[in-house]
């Protein structure tokens, strides 16, 4: 066989080397994939926006509270001031009243020798203090209010046949407290000489409600 009929058969089984191609990636979301958006939140949806609404509502139960307790603390307040306006008011007796206290002649009692329901509306109050262990028949009687001071000085005060001083007092001058009342006799000099000691205590009123 010839050189020549044999060339074209090498051509024939003669072939291109294969050459690697790089080749670009898609976008991302591309090549027809269905793509998910996600939606922004709504203002009202924020943490920052949940956060401050409760912030906002334990401020608010805060002061609801606090205007309460102001509000029970300015009624007791006010009670308290028109109960003292009351009794330190002097107003005109609507019926009397005896009250009758015997007198300790040593020294003050360790206790109240009486105490007396603040009344209202107001009374007259009559005391009746027997001094029939006393050999005096003048006495002069001072009435101190503790903690505030003098109310009351009498003197030169006669017993009557019973033996009892009496002297009457509008209740509307006594406020609340304890009252602590010396007798003291005259002698034939004028001199007062201790003879008797009361402890009187005038209760408060009850509180309105």
């Amino acid at each position: 066989m010839s050189d020549a009929k044999k060339k074209p058969q090498t051509r024939g089984l003669l072939r291109k080397p294969a050459v690697q191609v790089e080749l670009d990636l898609p976008p991302p979301g591309g090549g027809g994939a269905t793509e998910f958006i996600e939606a922004e939140p709504e203002w009202w949806q924020h943490r920052w926006f949940v956060v401050a609404l409760a912030c906002a509502a334990l401020l608010l139960l805060a002061l609801t509270i606090a205007a309460r307790v102001a509000s029970h603390a300015d009624r007791e307040t006010a009670a308290a001031l028109e109960s003292k306006v009351t009794t330190l008011t002097l107003r005109p007796a609507t019926r009397a009243r005896t009250v009758r206290i015997t007198p300790n002649p040593r020294s003050w009692s360790a206790s109240p020798d009486a105490a007396l329901p603040w009344p209202e509306p107001p009374e007259l109050v009559e005391l009746q203090l027997p001094v029939v262990y006393s050999d005096f028949k003048v006495f002069g009687v001072t009435i101190d209010k503790v903690d505030t001071g003098r109310v009351l000085d009498l003197q030169r005060m006669g017993v009557d046949s019973n033996q009892d001083l009496r002297f009457t007092l509008n209740s509307s001058a006594l406020g609340p407290g304890e009252y602590r009342i010396r007798l003291q006799g005259y002698t034939w000099r004028g001199e007062r000489v201790d003879a008797g000691w009361v402890r009187l205590v005038v209760e408060p009123p009850a509180p309105r409600r």
